[in-house]
């Protein structure tokens, strides 16, 4: 999958995350406005909306958070099998900056 489609994929999880929120505070206002001058039936299905939108925003943030962790692997794991296609450029890379860092160091203690 391309960094493209990643990015698409990650903002549709983004959008329903905050959907289900608009939606969760929506269920929320109306509880309030419902308890205020509404019979107990009323209540109780207002308040049967809201947990059922709580529960979906729930899913949605544990859908997302399974997304997010998949991706952290993928990208361990295509990390991890750069390092091992390509060691010597790596052990170089590692070499070089150790070098330029060690350099800084020791002329920047110079002065």
């Amino acid at each position: 999958m391309n960094r493209k489609n990643q990015r698409a994929e990650m903002a549709l999880h983004r959008d329903r995350v905050n959907d289900s929120f608009h939606e969760l505070l929506a269920g929320t206002e109306d509880l309030l406005r419902s308890t205020a001058s509404y019979t107990g039936s009323e209540i109780e299905s207002a308040r049967a909306r809201l947990k059922q939108q709580l529960a979906d925003a729930r899913e949605q943030a544990g859908d997302w958070e399974g997304v997010a962790r998949e991706r952290a692997r993928r990208a361990t794991a295509y990390a991890d099998e750069y390092v091992h296609e390509h060691a010597w450029k790596s052990v170089g890379v590692a070499a070089l900056l150790g070098a330029a860092l060690g350099c800084l160091l020791i002329g920047g203690g110079r002065r």
